[in-house]
């Protein structure tokens, strides 16, 4: 009797154990830093100043119209219908999630010119044109969701670098999109917005979704890179040997299946997310119905910058870092307005022009532009579930 106690009390240990064992690798598989092999960060190509200055000659001649550029596009990539889609439901609320970075830890990531690189982990107006290595796609992506879409700035969540680190990013998804065990605000009435600026990266995450395992989802897992937890500032400005061993830990990175697995829980269909880094298309894991996904280049491709950090462009102007991608999408066709009635489906129809900027209007202004000054070298991706036109802060009164 004492010996079949015995078995079945070590049975129920060490089905236990297993339980345990199982919970805290399912609870760390998406919750936590994953490890990786075979990482590679992928950085920003620099947009040459003549190419810059291309398209500012073609910006010159806009005068309020979108541009025209001898490149053939098909009319399919923008996505556009020329019909809005449906409205926010009233009493539905508008989110957004914004995350740049120009300032990584050290200075070998940083998205600034020479002079403007710094160890510092916040840069303040003092540090003269350190403070400029910052990244302002955020800044104007903001800018338009309150000024030409109506967003709440109390409703926008920002991080930049030092701030823009793992446990800060999840945290703000989980209040907002919620988790297994506990709901986020997000109702099924709402709009969310994700937008990520800086460095992208591949790998091999070994998340149970990657190459490492029998059944896998993908070859290469895609993350997007942000500020390294393990990053020990004074230990860089200090300890040369640390400086020059640095290396991004797991911290640095958030894999796309663990953005996809943050966002599978939430109770809007309404997503609208946006990526200006390098192999930006492998993001296409976070496709869903309902949600839209602009993407600054194939999975395959790099992206550039259209300003670095400290970039000086006159004698008192010095400019922010800024994707090229960004920069068109958001700052020109957006928050200027260029991309009303951006629709290579109806070139002739004047009613097109209704003072509103679609994102897949927004997207099909930028992509021949991208496309152009890049030489084909990037290529702008959309992946759109939304049915029809995605007017991001669309509300009947």
């Amino acid at each position: 009797m004492k010996k079949t106690l015995v078995a079945v009390f070590a049975f129920v240990f060490l089905l236990g154990v297993m339980g345990v064992a199982a919970q805290e690798k399912g609870a760390g598989k998406f919750d936590k830093p994953s490890k990786a092999k075979n990482v590679q960060i992928s950085k920003k190509q620099v947009l040459s100043e003549s190419d810059r200055k291309k398209l500012d000659s073609i910006e010159s001649e806009l005068k309020g119209k979108p541009v025209k550029v001898s490149t053939v596009v098909d009319p399919s990539v923008g996505g556009v219908t020329g019909a809005l889609g449906d409205a926010i439901p009233s009493g539905g609320k508008k989110y957004a999630i914004l995350v740049g970075l120009a300032n990584y830890p050290g200075t070998v990531n940083d998205l600034c010119v020479v002079d403007a690189k710094t160890g510092e982990n916040y840069p303040t107006m003092e540090d003269g044109l350190a403070y400029y290595c910052k990244d302002e796609d955020t800044v104007h992506m903001k800018q338009a969701l309150v000024d030409e879409y109506g967003y709440d700035a109390e409703n926008i969540y920002t991080f930049s670098d030092a701030g823009a680190n793992f446990d800060s990013i999840k945290s703000r998804i989980d209040e907002l999109v919620g988790t297994e065990t506990a709901p986020g605000k997000l109702t099924a009435d709402d709009e969310l917005v994700f937008f990520f600026s800086g460095h992208g990266s591949t790998g091999i995450a070994y998340d149970g979704t990657g190459a490492e395992e029998l059944s896998k989802d993908e070859d290469l897992d895609e993350a997007i890179v942000i500020y390294d937890q393990e990053y020990d500032e004074n230990a860089f400005l200090n300890d040369p040997a640390y400086a020059a061993s640095y290396v991004a830990g797991d911290s640095a990175f958030i894999w796309d299946d663990q953005l996809r697995a943050w966002f599978a829980n939430s109770l809007t269909d309404r997503i609208f997310f946006a990526f200006d880094t390098c192999r930006a298309g492998g993001m296409d894991d976070l496709q869903s119905a309902g949600r839209v996904l602009a993407m600054s280049s194939t999975e395959s491709q790099s992206s550039y910058t259209y300003y670095l950090g400290g970039t000086q462009t006159d004698v008192d102007v010095i400019q922010s870092s800024e994707g090229l991608f960004a920069h068109y999408f958001v700052r020109r066709a957006m928050s200027d307005e260029l991309g009303d009635g951006s629709n290579p489906l109806s070139k002739k129809d004047p009613t097109k022009y209704d003072g509103n900027v679609a994102v897949e209007e927004a997207f099909s202004y930028a992509y021949p532009i991208v496309r152009t000054a890049t030489g084909n070298r990037q290529n702008p991706t959309l992946n759109d579930k939304f049915f029809n036109d995605l007017l991001l802060g669309y509300q009947l009164d």
